[in-house]
């Protein structure tokens, strides 16, 4: 995507950027009689960031139990810890559609029913579809499949006709159910039941709306490397998911970041949230973690402080200046979306997105915006 910045000489130039977690690359199989969906894992994942222009989201229960009113002080325990991250979409994501060639023509069995890109397929035959493979089941058949869709707010039915292509029936399209990847927490409640993450939505690749999901959690995972971003080359944290227990409930996945619930309460240290207004450029540190010794504190700068509330996980301008983390990341990489920012010993905002022609910059969200998202 394109992002405006200003040069140094005032003249506005465009600048490309992408979402730290900008990292799930999705290779999915056309619908045949199989459709392989895996979502490899780049920072956060191939997360893109919402769209600027999408409708809000719609809240789901509030995970941290209502906030503070803006004039009384707020405190949450400070994050800075990776972990992995699972999503399963409500319904299967229609990721694209692609022309089959069958019997010396070209055709697309979904756009014939009217099937768009980014729409979720509900049911098939009237039984529910929540995974790729059911959905691949009843096309393997070859017949005729009554199809329940939803495109955004709508709900519509269709009928889907797939043809047979070398040896196997499919139905023109490109489809998954689930996403995996790595991201940061920004903050957990003051009794270290819930959390707060990303500090942006995790979008789908391909259609770049944010994921309607049916279920998701958060898991353990482990640092085995980084990738440094240079640029043109935004850099990654590469790691891996430990073990297959769940370490609770991923229950929003909104634009202004995901937010869940804990099986174990989180004991840490305590930081009041700083109101927007009180958010300046100057000096900062960024908490992050990068290897095993765990969540550690890097200089930084604010470069620019906005209130745009079309802007909201882009409203600030950040600069890593601390040696040792440019040493090791070369600055801002994929997988330290949501780390927190601190400024004059409070909690400030979090990272979002990574600059692609200069890493040692990116974007970032107040974190009193997070904090209000999740009441």
């Amino acid at each position: 995507m394109q992002i405006e910045s200003e040069s140094q000489n005032g003249v506005r130039k465009k600048r490309r950027a992408v979402s730290a977690a900008e990292s799930i690359r999705t290779f999915a199989a056309a619908v045949g009689t199989t459709a392989v969906l895996m979502l490899t894992v780049c920072g956060v994942f191939d997360l893109y960031l919402t769209q600027e222009d999408g409708p809000e989201n719609v809240r789901a229960a509030s995970v941290f139990g209502g906030t503070a009113s803006p004039a009384q002080s707020q405190t949450v325990q400070l994050g800075g810890d990776v972990f992995g991250i699972k999503l399963f979409s409500d319904g299967v994501i229609v990721a694209a559609l692609s022309d089959i060639y069958a019997d010396d023509a070209v055709c697309c069995p979904a756009k014939d029913a009217g099937i768009e890109a980014g729409d979720y397929v509900l049911a098939a035959n009237g039984a529910p579809v929540e995974t790729n493979a059911a959905l691949a089941e009843v096309l393997s058949s070859g017949e005729a499949v009554a199809l329940t869709l939803r495109r955004g707010d709508t709900t519509y039915d269709t009928t889907l006709m797939p043809v047979m292509a070398g040896g196997v029936y499919k139905a023109g399209m490109w489809i998954r159910d689930s996403a995996a990847g790595i991201g940061t927490v920004t903050f957990y409640s003051a009794d270290g039941s819930a959390f707060a993450a990303l500090g942006h939505g995790i979008c789908d690749s391909d259609t770049k709306d944010v994921l309607e999901i049916r279920s998701g959690e958060p898991a353990e995972i482990a640092i085995c490397g980084i990738e440094p971003g240079r640029a043109g080359e935004p850099g990654r944290l590469r790691g891996y998911f430990i073990g297959s227990d769940s370490l609770g409930t991923l229950s929003q996945n909104t634009e202004l970041g995901i937010y869940g619930t804990l099986k174990a309460q989180h004991s840490g240290r305590t930081v009041e949230v700083l109101d927007r207004e009180a958010v300046h450029t100057g000096p900062v540190q960024i908490a992050a973690t990068i290897d095993e010794d765990g969540v550690q504190l890097f200089d930084a700068e604010i470069e620019r402080v906005s209130t745009d509330a079309h802007q909201e996980t882009k409203t600030l301008v950040v600069r890593v200046t601390d040696p040792a983390l440019l040493a090791e990341t070369g600055g801002i990489v994929q997988g330290m979306s949501g780390c927190p920012i601190l400024q004059d010993g409070k909690l400030a905002g979090a990272v979002t997105h990574v600059f692609v022609d200069d890493p040692t910059r990116g974007y970032g969200i107040f974190a009193e915006t997070m904090l209000e998202q999740a009441a």
